[in-house]
This record gives structure tokens, C-alpha cells and sequence, in this order.
């Protein structure tokens, strides 16, 4: 009789657990916290997972057999992720990577170097690549451990990111060698910091100086006021660079 009650209980167990992984893997339902949002397709026509994607989308683990391609079978929008044809993946959230503003077909890939080691990763660079995630840390800093060449990009040094392909008819100048004069600017102790400077011209980052992570847009901008960092961020900017560059 209490073998047959524990077999009982073991199968209600075995039941609730399933029943717990059908809804968990519901289209759009998001699992392990507010950082990972499932999105699910099994037909051609799009479907929308409502979400926060102002800090970034970037698929972490394709679920379908269907090939997840950004911009045909998923993209983002400012009120979710919207999936097609047959892509049913999982996405992170707020870690960088697409968002509603990138251009389409933008991609991210991973470049580590393991060991400090050279490593080359081959990528279409003919319009440049930005970096929109550190991973290491050690601090990745372009044309130091890091740079672009004809065939994608290099990573030395222990510099492991993830890093975008950029789109759009300018191209990102490959030569480190400033073409306008250089302001530094720092956030000292993570507090946000302005920094006062004609910006009319336009303003590009030309060298890393601190371990934490200078992402335009993120942890440092310039407007009509001048350049801001926050979040730790110390670099040298270069001004009265085109726009765009």
C-alpha cells in the first residue's frame, strides 16, 4: 500500500512539473527573472512578445528548427520582439545588442581573446564594427586589442566582447590617428560627469582609458552642451569630427 501511495505522489509530481514546463514555454512568457523573454512562431505570419527592448535585444538560444535570422524570421521593436517563420528562440533582455533604433540587419557576433591570445573573427567589415559588450575584465579598447580590417575583426590582449556590424552608406574610418582635437572626459567614482565643449561638428570616442565600459548612447553622448559620461566610463573624445563618424 505505501509503495503504491509513493508511486501515487511520484507520478502527481512527475504531472504538476510537466504541466509547469507547458506554461513556462508558452510563446512570450518570460522565464528566469525579467532578463530572458521566450518567443515562439510556428507559422509565416509574425507574432509579437510584448517587452521592454530599450536596452538591447540579442538571441541567446534558438529552440526551433527553423533558421532565426534577424530581419527575416526576428526583430525588435520598441514594444517587443516579433518572430516568423517557424523561429522560436530565447532572448535576453537589457544587455545590448539590437534594439528598435539599430538598422536593420545589424548583427552582433562574439570576438574573445582566450589566454591573451590574437584571435581573428571573421566578420563584414566594410562598413565597421562597434563594440556594444564587454565581456572581459580587461578593458577593450580599439586599435589597442582590438580593430577592424578587410576580413572582420581582431581581438588581443584578454579583450572578449560582443561586438555589431554596422550598416548604412558611411563607414567607420579604420585609422586610429585623430582628425579633430581631443577633450577627456571623465566619470569619476561611476558619478555622472559633463563635460563643457563645442559639439556642433560631432564627437566620436578615440581611446578607452578606464576598465568600465564607454558604449555611446549608454554610458556616455554629447548634445548641445557638451560631452557626458556616467557609469565610470574615462575617455578621450575626439570634436569637430562629421557627424556619423
Amino acid at each position: 500500500m505505501r509503495t503504491r501511495s509513493a508511486a501515487a505522489l511520484s507520478l502527481a509530481l512527475a504531472l504538476a512539473a510537466s504541466a509547469g514546463a507547458a506554461m513556462a514555454q508558452a510563446g512570450g512568457e518570460r522565464l528566469y527573472g525579467d532578463r530572458v523573454l521566450r518567443c515562439e512562431s510556428d507559422s509565416e505570419s509574425p507574432r509579437q512578445c510584448p517587452a521592454d527592448t530599450s536596452g538591447g535585444v540579442r538571441l541567446v538560444r534558438r529552440l526551433s528548427g527553423s533558421e532565426c535570422a534577424e530581419g527575416k524570421s526576428w526583430g525588435v521593436t520598441r514594444s517587443g520582439v516579433w518572430v516568423a517563420r517557424g523561429c522560436s528562440a530565447d532572448f535576453v533582455l537589457g544587455q545590448g545588442g539590437s534594439s528598435p533604433d539599430s538598422r536593420s540587419g545589424d548583427r552582433v557576433l562574439r570576438c574573445e581573446s582566450k589566454g591573451g591570445r590574437w584571435n581573428h573573427c571573421r566578420a563584414e567589415s566594410a562598413n565597421g564594427l562597434q563594440l556594444v559588450r564587454q565581456l572581459s575584465k580587461r578593458p577593450c579598447i580599439r586599435d589597442q586589442n582590438w580593430g577592424v580590417d578587410g576580413q572582420g575583426l581582431w581581438v588581443s590582449g584578454g579583450c572578449r566582447g560582443e561586438f555589431q556590424e554596422l550598416s548604412g552608406a558611411a563607414a567607420e574610418p579604420v585609422v586610429a590617428a585623430p582628425r579633430g582635437k581631443l577633450v577627456l572626459c571623465e566619470s569619476i567614482k561611476s558619478l555622472a560627469q559633463r563635460c563643457a565643449v563645442e559639439t556642433g561638428a560631432g564627437v566620436r570616442m578615440h581611446k578607452q582609458l578606464s576598465r568600465s565600459q564607454c558604449v555611446e548612447g549608454r554610458t556616455w553622448g554629447f548634445d548641445g552642451n557638451g560631452i557626458w559620461v556616467e557609469d565610470g566610463c574615462r575617455a578621450e573624445f575626439e570634436v569637430d569630427v562629421p557627424r556619423g563618424g
